[in-house]
């Protein structure tokens, strides 16, 4: 079942890099048509959130055509320039650069220890030791992909909606414009 014009203008306008795989989006929206009861001429606005929401929660991989993101050599030592966008892109690695390694080990430690006593105080009854504790933050360092091409990246500002130990690998990004150095 193809997917009505109406939503695959939404998507490319929404998202116009990378392009999203026709085949995927026939899927999915065949998936959300069927689950979900959804019939076209009424329910558009519906099946757009639900394509849109399937969408922000794929791997970019399967669900965009490769190639049509970043160029493939973005990543190469010596290129230079700048890509606009929309480009939706996915976390794929992130680290806080502006800390030492042994003070994040640490704290991770902490909060393996403390997410393990919290289980055992809940099934026992007991008290735990406090809050887990949060990651010290300086600046992030990311590895962004376009579902086929790996870029390094790091903050220029803090993103504040972006935390170590909180967002979680996948998470997509709508960059408008990225300066390549």
């Amino acid at each position: 079942m193809a997917p009505p014009a109406q939503l695959v203008q939404w998507l490319d306008l929404n998202y116009p890099k990378p392009k999203v795989d026709p085949e995927w989006l026939d899927a999915c929206y065949e998936w959300v048509s069927t689950n979900f009861g959804l019939n076209p001429a009424t329910d558009m606005d519906k099946i757009t959130e639900h394509v849109e929401l399937q969408l922000l929660q794929s791997d970019l991989t399967d669900s965009m055509i490769h190639g049509t993101g970043m160029p493939h050599n973005v990543a190469d030592v010596g290129y230079h320039g700048q890509l606009k966008g929309p480009l939706l892109v996915e976390i794929t690695a992130i680290t806080d650069i502006g800390q030492s390694a042994f003070n994040l080990k640490n704290v991770r430690q902490t909060r393996i220890d403390r997410e393990d006593l919290a289980g055992l105080a809940e099934n026992d009854g007991g008290e735990d030791d406090g809050p887990i504790p949060r990651f010290p933050r300086s600046m992030l360092r990311f590895q962004l992909s376009d579902g086929a091409t790996i870029m390094n990246a790091i903050e220029y500002r803090r993103l504040p909606t972006l935390e170590l130990g909180e967002t979680p690998l996948g998470y997509k990004v709508c960059c408008l414009y990225i300066h390549v150095q």
